[in-house]
């Protein structure tokens, strides 16, 4: 592939974000590393009755703001020392699978502070372990301020075949144990069946990217008259993405049947205008004479893309999906799926309307079976909608409510809380350990199931994310159909 343009430009390009090393406590300092080492007794228990002590004492510690919690997780969750240059990581994805990852650390990594991580996803024809290594190559003399993760993946649209497995959520959470990456900034960056995967990633897991850059693919369903693609595309409200594409991409787009949808040039100028005037932030970019193996776009809006930082507790999302293991979407988070589902095989075409092309025969077929969440924090007051879910968290940020004030909590038009919410550090502290998030901390959840019972979430009740138990049903759901 000849990328020399793309790399020639991302190393001219203006100089990007450079994380500030975190401060550690002075030597000698007791009362500043007190609450570190609480934080780090914490993490360490798996006694309930110790983990409830240790969090009334953080809590109750002098220097205790919910703000320095973030702080005191960084510097208490011991990482191990890495070398610098190139590793692999082999990751259990569930089903019996493994998925390797090559990793690139810079000469200048250090375990006791956060790094912006590059999640580079790979074109066909060229392995992970060398897209690791050109990805590096792109970066050029700012490859020290990122970490570089390469992985090998199944997954890159709606209508990827089973076993359904959470292929990417289970990469992120293992590279995200193994080097110390800052969750607020994350970016996948694919090219061609990579970028069909940076929009995936970004669209069924947009709480977990900053932003993404998807070069010579397309959207994750082609934009035909059927309108299905439109239904994902709230997915990316608050996720900016750059999509670029040579003028001379001639490589075929596919529609949601399988069917020619035109080449990958005119796809995205389909999408591009379909999107225009929508306040999304996709930036699309189609680079004069580019052709798919030969595509330079400009470097600011890569620039500008690998310095965003991820989008904290909106005010309103609207999220589609698939799978169970899809369904987390900043403050909500489905935990179990009720009624019918888009398994391994497809269901049967309902009947065709008159002049009905067969793709949007497809499309009407499919869109009922997935999965939806909607909220909305409007104040005191939050909205929620479901569909296919049964149980749902709905999660409190420190800025989310004012916590002084009672709560009013509307699920599927029912009222189904009404009170004051408590912050809690052991909430925040288990969910943190459990998702490996110490930017977003939820100090109070929500547990609404499918009959509408509301129950608060306490440190011994969090639940496991729902992508790290998922994929056994949804295995057994789809050898069924």
């Amino acid at each position: 592939m000849t990328m020399k343009r793309l790399i020639v430009l991302l190393t001219a390009a203006a100089s990007l974000w450079v994380p500030a090393i975190a401060a550690r406590p002075a030597p000698g300092r007791a009362a500043a590393d007190a609450p570190v080492a609480l934080v780090r007794a914490f993490l360490a228990s798996r006694d309930p009755v110790e983990r409830t002590t240790l969090g009334r004492r953080i809590a109750a510690h002098r220097d205790y703001r919910p703000s320095r919690l973030r702080s005191w997780l960084h510097q208490a969750t011991a990482f191990d020392p890495q070398p610098p240059g190139a590793q692999t990581l082999v990751v259990d994805i569930g089903a019996g699978l493994t998925r390797r990852v090559f990793l690139v650390v810079p000469a200048g990594y250090r375990p006791n502070r956060a790094w912006p991580l590059i999640y580079a996803l790979h074109p066909s024809g060229e392995s992970a372990e060398q897209w690791a290594g050109r990805m590096q190559q792109m970066l050029g003399a700012r490859a020290h301020q990122f970490l570089i993760a390469s992985p090998e993946f199944a997954q890159n649209s709606i209508g990827a075949r089973p076993p359904f497995v959470p292929e990417h959520a289970a990469l992120l959470d293992a590279i995200a144990r193994r080097l110390h990456v800052d969750a607020s900034r994350v970016y996948p960056f694919g090219y061609s069946m990579g970028g069909f995967a940076a929009w995936f990633v970004s669209l069924y897991y947009p709480d977990r990217v900053a932003s993404a850059v998807s070069a010579a693919a397309g959207f994750d369903v082609a934009p035909t008259e059927d309108g299905f693609w439109k239904v994902l595309l709230p997915n990316v409200a608050h996720v900016p993405v750059l999509n670029t594409w040579g003028e001379y991409d001639t490589l075929t787009a596919r529609a949601l049947d399988g069917t020619p949808a035109g080449t990958f040039a005119e796809s995205n100028r389909r999408f591009a205008r379909a999107v225009g005037g929508t306040g999304l932030p996709i930036t699309n970019l189609e680079v004069p004479g580019g052709a798919h193996n030969d595509l330079s776009p400009p470097s600011e809006p890569i620039s500008q893309i690998l310095s965003a930082r991820r989008v904290a507790d909106p005010a309103r999302v609207a999220h589609v999906f698939r799978h169970l293991h899809q369904a987390s979407c900043y403050w909500l988070e489905g935990l179990t799926w009720v009624g019918d589902r888009w398994g391994d095989t497809r269901p049967a075409l309902l009947e065709a309307r008159i002049g009905e092309s067969p793709s949007a025969t497809l499309g009407r077929t499919l869109e009922p079976l997935l999965g939806r969440l909607t909220g909305e924090i409007a104040g005191q007051t939050i909205r929620v909608t479901r569909r296919h879910i049964g149980d749902v968290v709905i999660w409190f940020g420190e800025r989310t409510i004012d916590w002084s004030r009672p709560v009013t909590v509307e699920v599927d038009g029912t009222i189904v809380f009404t009170g004051r919410l408590t912050p809690d550090v052991g909430v925040a502290l288990t969910r943190a350990a459990a998702t490996m998030d110490f930017e977003a901390l939820r100090f109070a959840g929500l547990r609404v199931d499918a009959e509408g019972h509301a129950s608060v979430v306490t440190a011994a009740t969090v639940p496991a994310p729902a992508w790290t138990a998922a994929w056994k049903s949804e295995a057994r759901a789809a050898r069924v159909g």
